[in-house]
């Protein structure tokens, strides 16, 4: 489950709202640092075969890749 501070994170990003966050809950993904370096694309085809149909589309990948974007750039203000 993600925690509300980790959810509080994750709607800092462009385009993240509270469906996209159960989503992400749905395919195991509980922090915003489990996104740094990931792929977009490859994150959104996890979400499609947990929704059991195509579910995302260019804008949804849009938006993942805005919540990609602040995970990186969080992990680089961590150092």
């Amino acid at each position: 489950m993600i925690g509300e501070n980790e959810r509080k994170a994750m709607l800092e990003a462009y385009s993240i709202g509270p469906k996209m966050i159960a989503y992400l809950e749905e395919i195991g993904i509980e922090r915003l640092a489990d996104l740094k370096g990931a792929d977009a694309g490859e994150i959104a085809m996890r979400i499609d075969i947990a929704m059991g149909r195509k579910h995302m589309n260019r804008l949804g990948v849009a938006a993942l890749e805005n919540l990609i974007a602040l995970a990186n750039e969080r992990s680089h203000d961590a150092l």
